[in-house]
């Protein structure tokens, strides 16, 4: 399915259009116009009108090309088959990336996914399996999607699957959705727009966590984003205290001391100091 929603879309399409795009729908491309020069100066769509153009940018999407492995390895929703480990049907092949189709075990299926921070994951998880493959553990991956245009800036967690509840103003930007599964009322995706760091960390974790909504839609779209970043305090430890002006008590965030650590760390510092030093004089003399 698409990622976005119908009222996700129009707010995107009213932006852009905002900004001088041009959307035209109903018809597709079937030829360039050239110039002698062999620059493309229009492009003709099926229903015979014609856009002057001076650039042409394709984006027509991506198949992954596996013929080349067919009846060699696995193949399973239009990628490579692999395990945890990135590991084909045939435990010396690795794929990553687009082409690999890897068990999500958040969603508790496998998922093919197309885009950059998947692919980066993917491949840096591939490494480690391959360097150390008795120590290294199964790929844990919350899928994840993000993008920015103009001044526009937002992001996906988990999947676009169930009820979807959306929330915020869009007149200022700011608009999100929550996917829900209506019989487990569990969360199990979530998009924003224009959020900070915060909060698109507190809605990975909610997600990831496919945490409980207990509310009813109304309620989960007036709450907001509100709503995983209690979830997110709850889970941290945070809680309010009787006193006045709203204190929270910190004390399950505190990490014990390590002194023996910060020795280490210090003690690196110094032999790295030391050496440095030594390099330079040694340097100079020769020098001389």
């Amino acid at each position: 399915p698409r990622l976005f929603t119908p009222k996700i879309a129009k707010f995107y399409e009213e932006y852009y259009q905002s900004r001088g795009v041009k959307f035209i729908k109903g018809t597709v491309l079937t030829s360039f116009d050239f110039d002698s020069d062999k620059k493309v100066t229009a492009v003709n769509l099926r229903d015979g009108s014609k856009v002057p153009a001076d650039m042409v940018i394709v984006g027509i999407g991506i198949r992954p090309n596996t013929s080349l492995f067919e009846g060699q390895l696995t193949i399973e929703k239009g990628g490579i088959k692999v395990n945890g480990k990135m590991q084909s049907s045939n435990s010396s092949v690795y794929a990553i990336g687009d082409v690999a189709s890897f068990p999500v075990k958040v969603l508790s299926e496998t998922r093919r996914l197309e885009h950059v921070d998947s692919a980066r994951k993917t491949a840096r998880h591939a490494v480690s399996a391959i360097m150390s493959p008795e120590t290294a553990s199964e790929f844990d991956y919350l899928p994840f999607f993000y993008s920015r245009v103009f001044t526009l800036s937002w992001q996906f967690y988990g999947d676009n699957s169930g009820e979807a509840v959306h929330f915020g103003d869009q007149s200022k930007g700011n608009l999100g959705v929550y996917w829900i599964d209506k019989e487990r009322r569990r969360l199990v995706g979530s998009f924003l727009e224009g959020g900070t760091k915060e909060e698109y960390e507190a809605m990975a974790e909610a997600t990831r966590d496919q945490a409980v909504i207990e509310e009813d839609v109304g309620e989960v779209e007036r709450r907001g984003l509100e709503l995983v970043l209690s979830l997110r305090e709850k889970k941290a430890g945070f809680s309010p205290t009787g006193g006045g002006g709203g204190e929270r008590s910190l004390m399950t965030m505190q990490k014990p001391p390590a002194p023996e650590y910060v020795w280490h760390a210090t003690a690196g510092v110094v032999v790295a100091v030391s050496i440095a030093a030594f390099g330079y004089w040694y340097g100079k003399r020769r020098r001389r």
